[in-house]
């Protein structure tokens, strides 16, 4: 059997060891092909306006391989639990996981203290704790991918990126546009550190290479051979 099944547009097929995969394909106003696993298992191809559908029917085959192994590690992660937004639940702040306690008379509204990370909110309204919680979160992350950022391109010579944001992002923990706006996702900042520069080495990189080709990756090992190791660490 053919390993690309013939379909209907804008849906293509790829056969697997689990059965039949279906790739969605998507025009975008973009000048590059690319392919994204969504965390919910969904798999899309984007490509040009006025790329034909038999180059995206190509350019899927050529990365099957790639789409069945990063589908295949998505179901073998377990991740963690879905936050809770009450007295004792676990929480992680750059690798390290501590237990939230609810406070009503804390100065601030988050800190990290003891092993314990305190909230000034009211027990009983989760929102409240989740807002304050990701204002935490936010502040931290702001500073912190930038203070990273920085030391990258020093140690490497890389060329910056023209902005950073950071936004709660469902299915990346990074991205870079063509413009050069490097945008890390919110709940990076639980990540471990070697982790967060991996992210961000890997997005100052897509500022030379703007795809998944060999050279993208032969580029980024020059300057971290072990980041495969450091992706792993990602949860």
């Amino acid at each position: 059997m053919s390993p690309l099944v013939a379909a209907t547009n804008p849906s293509v097929w790829i056969s697997g060891d689990a059965g039949l995969v279906e790739v969605l394909v998507f025009r975008r106003k973009r000048k590059r092909l690319a392919l994204v696993v969504e965390t919910d298992g969904e798999v899309q191809c984007r490509i040009p306006m006025r790329c034909s559908q038999r180059t995206a029917e190509g350019f899927i085959l050529a990365h099957q391989d790639w789409i069945l192994r990063t589908i295949a590690r998505m179901k073998q992660r377990d991740g963690r639990p879905r936050p809770q937004y009450a007295e004792d639940a676990e929480h992680y702040f750059l690798g390290q996981r501590y237990y939230l306690k609810l406070h009503q008379s804390l100065s601030c509204k988050a800190q990290v203290h003891n092993a314990a990370l305190h909230v000034r909110a009211a027990p009983d309204d989760p929102a409240q704790i989740q807002n304050r919680l990701e204002d935490w979160y936010r502040s931290h992350a702001i500073l912190i991918f930038n203070q990273r950022l920085s030391a990258l391109v020093d140690c490497f010579g890389l060329q910056t990126a023209s902005s950073l944001k950071v936004r709660k992002m469902k299915a990346k923990w990074g991205s870079c546009s063509q413009s050069g706006v490097i945008t890390l996702n919110l709940w990076l900042i639980t990540q471990d550190i070697k982790a967060i520069d991996y992210v961000i080495l890997h997005e100052l990189c897509h500022l030379r290479h703007f795809d998944h080709t060999p050279a993208f990756y032969a580029y980024l090992a020059e300057f971290m051979p072990d980041w495969r190791a450091r992706k792993a660490l990602l949860i």
